[in-house]
């Protein structure tokens, strides 16, 4: 019995010394921290998410406090914790560290306001940590007219709230006569009123109050010029060009154009001049030269104002938009030039094969005769029986692939460079043979039979959307019929940096379970789609 005791006494400390030596080196879960939903008072528009840079846009209209800009809606994953930058919080002890999708769900101590004056972080911590960066642009419109205003439009420092308002060369500093000074929103208020002060011989201060709240105080100080008239702004396009600018006060406003270096000045049309206010006016330019150096100018009268010079943007052609350049490797087809669809040169466009010939043949493929409209066209066939992930609907677009078994979700990539002029439309000519609806997915959940999809998007250097387009097929069509589809731009004023086109043969085939594994949208088994002759198309 000793014996045995003390065997037993020697393995225990044994098994004692082991557990002691045995280190807790099990990873912690890779789980990102994302902000899905937000939403501020007085907020205009969708908010401009950027995942990637992890990075949110937001703008507000003239009636909010920026300085104290209370978030009504605030969603992240349920794995997150929400953290804001404590100095920018009105009431740091009083912002909730968890979603909510209304202030209503929140206790009666909670205090969402933020500074939102300049960007402001929010720390996300899951098993990580993840900033996210949110950025508030608050929209005034800010109006100023006086008496003897001259063609040089007033200067605005937003920053230091100093304000330059430039009369002609003959009016007196002693009797300025204001008309109109809106500086902070319409429904700012002065003090003193702006048409009691007229001896502008040295600056004068206003302080602003919005809604019975001061805001600021603004300098404002009068000079003069000889400018009749100003071109201030172009936002050129590929054919057009959109122009805005000042003329002196009590004259008529036109606008004339050249090519640079012509010798002749074109006058534009008047009812494609408008008249903005008493001294500024906006004008469109149509008919232009792709990637070519104009010029343009405004006269207030006679008076020629100075020469204003911009390019229009150039038209660059997209490799294989009539899907006659095929490569296959073994089961699997590439849209390109080289049997690759993610960091070879000359390969532009993907598709999904490489995952789907895991299991099957490629659901993308080039065919040709009756198939095509002409040449070579590209044929979509949706699998509704794929393993693990369900299924897959055939696809095809400008971007990259590369297969994620651990998360399907992840494989392609949208987008490709692109520093091109903007587009307008795409056209192009398809045909569809919709399938009822075989893969029970929840997405959208009420479809009875499939629907094809192509569209359009656009990004800006930031990474932000500024432009998206689509065109959605809900019958069978076994006849080429042509398509177009317009771009909308919610970003008229920024330079595109990349670009996608996507089609597939099943609608929502792209969309997955929150750990982006298995396919959930409705899909139909056998729904193929055909493409061919895709063009963009400009103005």
């Amino acid at each position: 019995m000793i014996i045995k005791a003390l065997k037993f006494s020697f393995i225990s400390l044994l098994l004692l010394n082991m557990s002691s030596c045995i280190e807790n080196d099990i990873p912690y879960p890779y789980i990102e921290g994302v902000i899905q939903e937000i939403q501020v008072d007085g907020m205009q528009g969708e908010a401009v998410f950027n995942n990637q840079a992890r990075t949110i846009e937001l703008t507000i209209g003239e009636d909010a406090f920026i300085d104290s800009l209370p978030i009504t809606k605030l969603v992240a994953n349920s794995e997150a914790l929400i953290y804001p930058d404590t100095a920018a919080c009105i009431k740091p002890n009083g912002f909730p560290n968890f979603s909510f999708a209304s202030l209503n769900e929140l206790p009666a101590n909670a205090n969402t306001a933020v500074d939102f004056t300049n960007p402001v972080g929010f720390l996300l911590k899951t098993y990580q940590d993840y900033w996210w960066k949110i950025t508030v642009k608050q929209e005034i419109e800010r109006t100023i007219e006086v008496e003897n205003q001259s063609g040089t439009a007033p200067s605005l420092d937003l920053y230091n709230h100093i304000a330059i308002i430039y009369v002609t060369e003959d009016a007196d500093y002693r009797n300025i006569k204001i008309k109109k000074l809106n500086l902070e929103g319409s429904k700012t208020v002065l003090d003193p009123p702006a048409e009691t002060v007229t001896d502008f011989t040295r600056p004068r201060v206003f302080k602003a109050y919005r809604n019975g709240r001061y805001i600021c105080d603004w300098t404002v100080d009068v000079q003069k010029s000889s400018v009749a008239a100003s071109v201030e702004k172009v936002n050129a396009w590929a054919t057009k060009a959109y122009i805005s600018g000042s003329f002196r006060a009590g004259n008529k406003v036109s606008v004339e154009y050249r090519i640079k270096g012509s010798e002749e000045w074109t006058t534009l049309d008047a009812s494609a001049v408008t008249e903005t206010g008493s001294t500024s006016y906006s004008a469109e330019l149509t008919g232009l030269q792709s990637g070519t150096d104009y010029e343009v100018r405004a006269l207030a009268g006679d008076n020629e104002g100075e020469a204003y010079s911009f390019q229009t943007e150039t038209i660059v052609t997209l490799p294989n938009m009539n899907f006659d350049t095929w490569t296959q490797d073994g089961k699997t087809w590439y849209p390109n030039p080289v049997a690759d669809n993610y960091d070879d040169p000359q390969a532009y466009w993907a598709t999904g094969n490489e995952g789907v010939t895991i299991y099957k043949e490629s659901s993308t493929v080039p065919v040709t005769g009756s198939d095509a409209y002409k040449g070579k066209a590209a044929k979509m066939y949706t699998y509704g029986d794929i393993v693990w992930v369900g299924a897959a609907a055939g696809n095809l677009f400008i971007g990259t692939y590369k297969t994620n078994i651990g998360k399907p979700v992840d494989s392609p990539s949208f987008g490709r460079p692109y520093s091109g002029a903007r587009p307008t439309k795409l056209t192009g000519y398809y045909k569809y043979k919709s399938m009822p609806i075989t893969y029970p997915g929840s997405v959208p959940g009420n479809l009875k039979t499939d629907q094809c999809h192509i569209y359009v998007m656009l990004w800006n250097a930031s990474g932000q959307e500024i432009a998206y387009g689509e065109f959605v097929g809900t019958e069978t069509v076994m006849e080429y019929t042509k398509f177009e589809l317009n771009l909308e731009y919610s970003d008229t004023q920024s330079k595109p940096a990349k670009i996608a086109i996507v089609a597939t043969s099943s609608r929502y085939g792209g969309e997955f379970d929150d750990a982006g594994k298995k396919v959930i949208g409705q899909v139909g088994d056998g729904s193929t789609l055909w493409v061919d002759e895709f063009e963009l198309g400009y103005e």
